[in-house]
């Protein structure tokens, strides 16, 4: 089976450029799948109020170019909606700062959050990592979604992009308990189980600009120059991994975990590429995300996870007391401010499981991913 994956360059977020590079991506992906149902729902990326220039979130041109296409294709009328951070649920705060609500100005196009419905509970016996899970009733009540990811790097996943988007329809809860495990592969497959739920009918991915280093919050932005599109999720991460330098995507374990349950395709044979070059795509010199595991000898990688340690540390000088960093924590290894702790926050570490939560959500990037002296010599052996 072939998977087919559009691909379309650009090199700037000017209104013109994007909306030509989201219109060819699509049709060298074979085109939108039909839509007679009604309005379709746009899932982007939005973790936080954070400003399109940090490279957090989707960008705002991009979620318009995407709205707009369904538009003219199918004359449906667009919601724009994702479940941030459960601490962000100021609306237009989060809307006004990511400027998705510039986006939504056009006929038949409205913006939301996720959340707005509330959520039902869902299951499936061919869950491997969860015993049910809290999707958003506006997603699973949606006849017709396209998914809008940034492609970032992100300390425990490696790769952001088009599964890693879907994560974002579950609860707070949902979340927390993915997270509340020292297996990378358990949480890989606990994402998997939540895309499962119900798959997006397309995938339009800003690659224009990504984020590289340690993402999905505090990495650094990076010009990559591709918007990519097409109809399996697998497929499109595949190339998105290929853009960030990876030789073999299979070796990220989210990718890896879709593909053994027949998610999409489990070789580069099997994906389609229309638009560029396999050859053309790899940004080269891309920082990736703290993964040092995969640096390791095979033979020591079953232990590796304990060996190389990235950690959240606070930085009090950038600490605003606002406690945040607690209220996330899924294991609730982190403290609130005391008085023996000169009144900021602390972290057990005993409890603590290392999903870098606190640093992902931290709104003043005050708890930084502090690698130990393994961790940092294998990233200089590397760069």
């Amino acid at each position: 089976m072939s998977f087919t994956v559009g691909v379309a360059r650009c090199a700037d977020y000017v209104r013109e450029n994007v909306s030509r590079a989201v219109a060819e991506a699509v049709e060298r992906a074979g085109g939108m799948p039909e839509n007679a149902l009604g309005e379709a729902l746009v899932k982007a990326n939005l973790l936080s109020p954070a400003e399109p220039e940090r490279a957090v979130t989707t960008h705002p041109e991009v979620v318009r170019a995407v709205a707009a296409e369904i538009r003219r294709r199918f004359g449906a009328r667009v919601h724009i909606a994702d479940n941030p951070g459960f601490i962000f649920t100021d609306t237009a705060d989060l809307f006004k700062k990511t400027k998705i609500e510039e986006a939504a100005a056009l006929d038949g196009v409205s913006c939301g959050l996720l959340a707005d419905r509330g959520f039902r509970e869902v299951g499936s016996g061919a869950f491997k990592a969860l015993a049910s899970a809290r999707i958003s009733a506006r997603y699973l009540d949606a006849a017709y979604c396209v998914n809008a990811p940034k492609l970032k790097t992100h300390l425990e996943t490696e790769i952001s992009g088009c599964l890693k988007n879907i994560f974002g329809t579950a609860d707070t809860e949902t979340r927390k308990k993915c997270h509340n495990s020292r297996s990378r592969k358990r949480l890989a497959d606990a994402i998997a189980d939540i895309y499962s739920v119900k798959p997006p009918q397309f995938h339009v991915m800003d690659a224009i600009e990504s984020m590289e280093g340690d993402g999905p919050s505090y990495g650094i932005p990076r010009k990559t120059g591709f918007v990519l599109a097409g109809a399996n999720a697998l497929a499109v991460d595949w190339v998105a991994a290929t853009i960030m330098e990876y030789g073999n995507p299979m070796d990220i374990p989210l990718l890896a975990a879709a593909a053994c349950r027949g998610m999409g395709p489990a070789s580069r044979g099997e994906i389609s590429l229309v638009g560029a070059e396999w050859e053309e795509l790899p940004a080269r010199g891309f920082k990736k995300s703290s993964g040092y595991v995969r640096a390791l000898p095979v033979f020591l990688r079953g232990i590796g996870y304990k060996l190389v340690s990235v950690a959240p540390r606070l930085d009090p000088d950038k600490c605003v007391k606002c406690g945040i960093c607690a209220r996330v924590c899924p294991v609730g290894a982190i403290l609130p401010e005391r008085d023996a702790n000169g009144g900021f926050p602390s972290v057990e570490r005993h409890k603590c499981v290392r999903c870098l939560c606190c640093h992902e959500m931290c709104p003043t990037g005050a708890m930084t991913a502090h690698k130990n002296l393994l961790a940092r010599l294998i990233e200089k052996s590397r760069m």
